[in-house]
């Protein structure tokens, strides 16, 4: 493929994916330790001796978050990443709007080996032709077929094939509470009854006991669906779109069985314990009105990683865990008795097809998937992060600010074992993962948040009935081909 080509191909696929949140189902029919149809045991060893020389020369990679925090450490962390390697990597990472940032640089002309694509990317750039097949390389690597869970593998497989590596484990969504404001209020957060009206008398106590008038117990980023998933569960309701048993795509947030956790929402917002906030706030002030320094609400729902870096952020600026600590619980109880939470699609580093040096590219993937790798990737950069030697590290003033993430806070190496530990409430948010499963990938989810927000937003301030709301968003939904019904 020419290089103007495969430009004008990962522009364009980028482009979509700007606009509309692209992408398509992957297929979970191949398992990539098996070899695809028509592999011979030739192709095989000559994939696994390709793995096995060595690689040499530079390595361009273009990152979204994996990294150094600022320009400065950045350069560290390639120089980290270069030791460890044996190769001189280059990593660029655009301060803000990445997307259009790569989708630029890519349309210039210049070439990575690696980028960061998330699922959906990842689908649609696959159909686009714009990523390399390295396939037979992950099979020919005893690292990344030994080091990664079969499961991560056969999540990214499409049509029998692999186009990129992992740039992280991907873990789920909790209720997170602040249990310094439940305890003042008496409520021990383990006894809380896991329904509605469970949660509705906690939200109540904790307005009670407060005597801030800015603060709201429970706050919701409505336009951001994955913030619902714990609530709806009470309906057994799945977020995103799901097909029924003729094969019809429909979205169970737009059902009439999702009114009753609707109207629960209308009753937390007319007694003032939903935050206004919630129909304008992105997940940024969410996070901050949550956060130590300003307690302004005491219910969420993030992801499990966010739990504990709200505690390793509090450590870090010195309030102690009994002036403020988060704790997780997974929500309300399904009509049989469980819970549903959702788990993060995958977030990667894919190969372009126009890559100069994939075998360098191969390298650098088979050492996040590494315990060495995932220390860099999560805790940071020895001597900058964290000093000292096994068995006596300590964390610098820096890395305690860092908080254990430098891009992936769960590295995808299946036995990894944090040098210090995880964050402070992380281990109990993990407990909840048996709960989770990941959303179907559809080509225009950002249609689906935004109609299922727009109408939900409606049906809570009162301005529809829940069921003229949920009719209009099913229509909605059906006219911008979302779903079928």
């Amino acid at each position: 493929m020419k290089k103007r080509r495969v430009m004008s191909l990962l522009a364009a696929a980028l482009m979509v994916c700007s606009i509309s949140a692209c992408g398509k189902q992957e297929s979970t029919s191949t398992n990539a330790s098996q070899p695809e149809k028509g592999q011979t045991e030739e192709s095989k060893t000559e994939a696994a001796s390709q793995a096995d020389k060595e690689a040499e020369g530079t390595v361009k990679i273009m990152s979204a978050n994996t990294g150094g925090k600022d320009e400065a450490e950045m350069k560290l962390f390639a120089e980290a990443l270069s030791q460890a390697t044996g190769l001189t990597v280059e990593i660029e990472k655009p301060a803000s709007d990445y997307d259009k940032v790569l989708m630029q640089k890519l349309s210039g002309g210049e070439t990575y080996d690696l980028i960061y694509v998330t699922a959906s990317q990842y689908s649609n750039l696959v159909d686009q032709g714009a990523l390399m097949d390295i396939t037979d390389r992950v099979n020919g690597s005893e690292i990344l077929t030994g080091n990664v869970d079969p499961a991560e593998w056969k999540d990214i497989t499409i049509d029998g094939k692999i186009y990129a590596g992992f740039n992280k484990k991907e873990i789920h969504r909790v209720v997170a509470l602040n249990n310094t404001l439940l305890k003042k209020a008496g409520i021990d957060y383990k006894k809380i009854e896991p329904t509605m009206d469970g949660y509705y008398d906690v939200m109540k106590k904790l307005k009670d006991n407060s005597q801030d008038p800015d603060f709201y117990p429970f706050d919701a980023i409505l336009s951001e669906t994955y913030d619902l998933q714990p609530w709806m569960a009470a309906e057994g309701l799945k977020n995103g779109v799901v097909l029924d048993t003729s094969g019809k795509r429909f979205a169970p947030y737009a059902e009439e069985e999702a009114a009753p956790v609707w109207e629960w929402f209308k009753k937390l917002y007319d007694e003032g314990l939903l935050d206004p906030a919630s129909f304008v706030d992105k997940t940024k002030d969410m996070r901050a009105k949550m956060g130590a320094s300003s307690q302004k609400t005491a219910v969420t729902a993030d992801w499990t990683a966010w739990v504990g870096l709200h505690n390793a952020n509090a450590k870090a600026g010195g309030i102690s865990p009994e002036d403020y600590e988060v704790v997780s619980l997974p929500g309300l109880k399904t009509p049989d008795g469980s819970y549903m939470l959702v788990k993060g699609s995958a977030s990667l580093f894919a190969v372009p097809a126009n890559a100069k040096n994939p075998d360098g590219a191969m390298k650098v993937l088979e050492y996040f998937a590494t315990q060495e790798g995932g220390n860099l990737l999560s805790t940071g950069i020895s001597g900058h992060d964290y000093t000292g030697t096994e068995g006596k590290f300590e964390l610098t003033e820096t890395g305690a600010q860092h908080a254990n993430d430098h891009g992936a806070p769960f590295p995808i190496y299946k036995d990894f074992k944090p040098i210090f530990g995880f964050n402070p409430g992380v281990e109990e948010a993990l407990s909840y993962s048996n709960y989770a499963t990941i959303d179907m990938i559809i080509p225009n989810e950002k249609d689906y948040k935004e109609i299922v927000g727009k109408w939900g937003i409606k049906i809570i301030k009162g301005e529809v009935s829940s069921s003229d709301g949920l009719s209009g968003m099913r229509k909605e939904l059906v006219d911008r081909k979302v779903t079928d019904r």
